[in-house]
């Protein structure tokens, strides 16, 4: 018989993803904006016995590698519910690909070279291409400004995949206004 958890407390979650592109004709892929979505499949808490805990993980583990498709895959995440973990899993591979798309510029910008500031979408870590002379010059040439971060980016200071990461989380709560004190407060 299953229970019914009425208070609202995170525990693990398994959620069976498919990390296929959702766009497929050769239009949306060429297109600059263009963001690959996850779609979640399967959704289930963890159990809490460990042996039960083994063999949940085995049969779902099982259930992907039976799919045979390179796109699914099984990851856990901390959630109060099984919508939250699906939201929590979608958007961890929106990030992702975003700090993806800002490294792949900034190091475009590196390549040949490039110093100077560069303006960069908070929601999709893309960027308009160019280098400008200053903050202003930057966030001028924005059609949404209020939408992008904007930065100075140099050889002598080089962005991890991490850094990336972190400042556009950082940078989508600040626009989204929870942060306090330096803390993100919407979680």
């Amino acid at each position: 018989m299953t229970t019914v958890d009425l208070v609202k407390r995170r525990t693990r979650h398994l959620v069976i993803v498919d990390d296929r592109d959702a766009q497929t004709n050769w239009a949306e892929h060429r297109r600059a904006d263009r963001l690959p979505e996850r779609r979640v499949v399967y959704v289930e808490r963890e159990a809490e016995h460990p042996v039960e805990r083994e063999a949940q993980w085995d049969e779902l583990s099982g259930s992907v590698l039976d799919a045979e498709c390179d796109s699914l895959s099984l990851v856990t995440v901390n959630a109060v519910s099984h919508a939250h973990a699906a939201a929590l899993a979608r958007h961890e591979y929106a990030v992702f690909n975003a700090a993806v798309r800002m490294g792949e510029v900034i190091d475009t910008h590196l390549a040949y070279g490039g110093r100077g500031w560069i303006a960069i979408r908070v929601a999709d870590g893309g960027s308009d291409g160019e280098l400008y002379d200053g903050y202003e010059a930057a966030r001028a040439a924005q059609p949404h400004p209020e939408r992008c971060t904007y930065f100075p980016i140099s050889p002598l200071c080089p962005w991890t995949p991490r850094m990336c990461e972190e400042h556009l989380e950082f940078m989508a709560h600040m626009q989204h206004g929870c942060m306090v004190y330096g803390t993100p407060t919407c979680r």
